[in-house]
C-alpha cells in the first residue's frame, strides 16, 4: 500500500507540532497525505496564549504554499488545549474523548531540547510527558502505530551504536522516586554515565520507559542525529530556530569572529529535517502494516548520515564561511571568520585575545561613540553554545541504521520520490548553500534583494580591518624599532 493511500482519511495526534520538525510534519500530512483531520497539542507558554501561538505557527513561511493553493485545508487541523507534562495531557474529557474514538496514529515530537536545564525539569518534560502520551494512547481504539522522537545521542556515551534500545543501571521508577531529593540535582553526574547532558539522559531514559513499561503498544522510535534545515521540501533552507549549529551559521553570516574547539576530521553527522519526517511517516506506515506482537523488540530506526554520506567538520566549516561571503547578512558587523582548534589551551588563549579582550576594545569604543555595547554580550552566548557542543565537535560515532535503510528500500518508486528518506542522495555543498540562505531569508529574515549591498558592507568592512592591522603592526614595527636603535 502506498503512503499517500495509507494516510488517507486516518486522523492523526501531533505533540511539538509548533517546534520546528512539528511544523513540517503538519505540512507535508495536508500537502502529501490526504487525511481527514489533524489534532495537535497546544499549551500557553511564556505568558503567549493558545489563540497567539496558533497565529504564530501558521503564520510561519512554511505553509504560505498550503495557503495560496489549498487555503481551506488548513480547516483540517483541530487545535486541542493541553499540556504533556500533566495527566492525560491536560486536556478537556471532550478532546480526550475525540483522541480516543478518532484517532489512530500519533507522532510525539514535544521535547525539552535544553542541554543545561536541570534534572528535574528535563526529566519532566521528555521522560514524564512520555509517559502521560502513552498512558493516552492505551485508551484509544484503534490505534496502529505510535512514532516516538527520540535521538541519535542517547547513548553517546557508547562508541558504536546499533539500532536498539540499551538497558539502564537505574529504572524509571528509581529515579522518578529521587526527583523529590535534592541530591539528585547535585549528583547527576552519577547517573549521566558519560553522557554530556541530562538531555540525552532523558531521552534514554524515555526510551526505557517505552521498552520495559509500554510494549503492547504499536510502538516505533526514530532517533535522528543532529537536525538540520529543509533539504527539498517544502522549501531549500527553511528553517526558523537560533539553536544548536544554527548559532554558528547565524555568528559567521553576521560576520560575528568566533573561535571553536573542534576535531577537524570527525564526522559531522548532520541530517535534513525533511528526511527526518519522511522516515517518520515511513516508519509508522511499516508499524501500521506489520502485526504487532508485544514479545517483539521495538523497532528502532537511526535516522543518520554518517555512514551512506559521510561529512566532516572541516569541510562543513569550509563551505560555511564560503557560503557567508555569498550570502552575508545585511546587518554584517565585520565579515565571515572563525577559527577551529583541536587544542584545548591554545583554543582558550585564542578565545582570551579574539572574544574576551576584543569585545571589551569594542565595547568600550561603542560606548565612547554613544552608543550600547553589544559584542561581549554576544561572545557570552556563543560561549554557552560552544561550551554545550564541544563534545559533539570532538567525538565520532559508528551509527548503525539498517532498519532506516531498509525502510526505504522498501518503498515503492513513487513513495521514494515523494517520501525520499535517502540521505545518500544529499549533494552537501549544494545543501548548505540553502542552509546559509534559508538562515538568511527565514531565520534573519532578510530580503535576497540585500544581498548584494551586503557583500559590499562586508568587503569594506574587511579592508577596514585590514587596514587597522596593517597600521597597528606597523605602529608596534616602528615603536620597537625606535627602542632598538636607542
Amino acid at each position: 500500500m502506498h503512503l499517500p493511500m495509507f494516510y488517507q482519511n486516518r486522523e492523526i495526534f501531533i505533540t511539538g507540532a509548533t517546534g520546528f520538525l512539528g511544523k513540517i510534519l503538519l505540512e507535508k500530512l495536508l500537502t502529501s497525505c490526504n487525511v481527514r483531520k489533524i489534532y495537535i497539542l497546544v499549551r500557553n507558554k511564556n505568558g503567549v496564549g493558545i489563540e497567539d501561538r496558533i497565529e504564530k505557527l501558521l503564520s510561519a513561511k512554511i505553509f504560505d504554499r498550503l495557503k495560496q493553493s489549498k487555503p481551506d485545508i488548513l480547516n483540517k487541523v483541530y487545535y486541542i488545549e493541553g499540556d504533556v507534562t500533566q495527566v492525560n495531557l491536560g486536556m478537556f474529557s471532550s478532546d480526550l474523548d475525540l483522541i480516543k474514538k478518532y484517532v489512530s496514529i500519533v507522532f510525539h515530537l514535544a521535547a525539552s531540547v535544553k542541554f543545561n536545564e536541570s534534572f528535574r525539569n528535563s526529566f519532566i518534560n521528555n521522560v514524564e510527558s512520555t509517559k502521560n502520551l502513552a498512558d493516552v494512547c492505551r485508551l484509544i481504539d484503534n490505534l496502529v502505530a505510535f512514532v516516538h522522537v527520540s535521538t541519535a545521542f542517547s547513548n553517546c556515551q557508547r562508541v558504536e551504536i546499533e539500532e536498539k534500545i540499551y538497558p539502564l543501571p537505574m529504572s524509571y521508577e528509581t529515579l522518578k522516586d529521587s526527583l523529590n531529593f535534592d541530591f539528585m540535582e547535585i549528583s547527576t553526574e552519577n547517573i549521566l554515565e558519560n553522557r554530556p547532558n541530562v538531555y540525552t539522559l532523558t531521552k534514554a531514559i524515555a526510551e526505557n520507559l517505552l521498552n520495559n513499561n509500554y510494549r503492547d503498544l504499536p510502538l516505533v522510535i526514530v532517533r535522528p542525529s543532529i537536525v538540520s534545515c529543509c533539504w527539498k521540501e517544502p522549501l531549500p533552507g527553511w528553517n526558523d530556530s537560533w539553536n544548536g549549529a544554527n548559532a554558528f551559521v547565524i555568528a559567521i553570516t553576521k560576520g560575528i569572529g568566533i573561535n571553536i574547539l573542534v576535531n577537524e576530521n570527525k564526522i559531522c553527522d548532520i541530517v535534513p529535517a525533511d528526511i527526518v519526517i519522511n522516515v517518520l511517516l515511513s516508519a509508522a506506515w511499516r508499524k501500521a502494516l506489520t502485526p504487532h506482537e508485544s514479545s517483539e523488540a521495538i523497532p528502532v530506526y537511526n535516522c543518520i548520515s554518517g555512514n551512506r554520506n559521510p561529512l566532516d567538520w572541516l569541510k562543513w566549516m569550509q563551505i560555511t564561511k564560503k557560503n557567508a561571503w555569498i550570502y552575508p547578512s545585511q546587518k554584517n558587523r565585520f565579515y565571515p571568520r572563525f577559527n577551529i582548534h583541536y587544542k584545548y589551551y591554545w583554543h582558550q588563549f585564542c578565545v582570551l585575545i579574539e572574544h574576551i579582550l576584543l569585545a571589551y576594545f569594542v565595547d568600550v569604543l561603542s560606548v565612547a561613540m554613544g552608543k550600547k555595547p553589544w559584542l561581549f554580550n554576544i561572545h557570552k552566548k556563543m560561549k554557552k553554545v560552544n561550551a554545550a557542543f564541544e563534545y559533539f565537535y570532538t567525538r565520532e560515532w559508528k551509527f548503525h541504521s539498517d532498519n532506516t535503510e531498509k525502510l526505504n528500500e522498501m518503498m515503492s518508486l513513487e513513495d521514494k520520490k515523494n517520501f525520499d528518506c535517502d540521505v545518500g542522495k544529499v549533494d552537501w555543498n549544494d545543501y548548505l548553500k540553502w542552509y546559509s540562505l534559508g538562515i538568511r531569508r527565514y531565520v534573519l529574515k532578510e530580503d535576497d534583494s540585500t544581498i548584494i549591498q551586503a557583500r559590499k558592507r562586508v568587503m569594506r568592512n574587511y579592508f577596514i580591518v585590514l587596514i587597522a592591522k596593517v597600521a597597528i603592526f606597523s605602529g608596534l614595527t616602528y615603536l620597537i624599532f625606535k627602542v632598538l636603535v636607542m
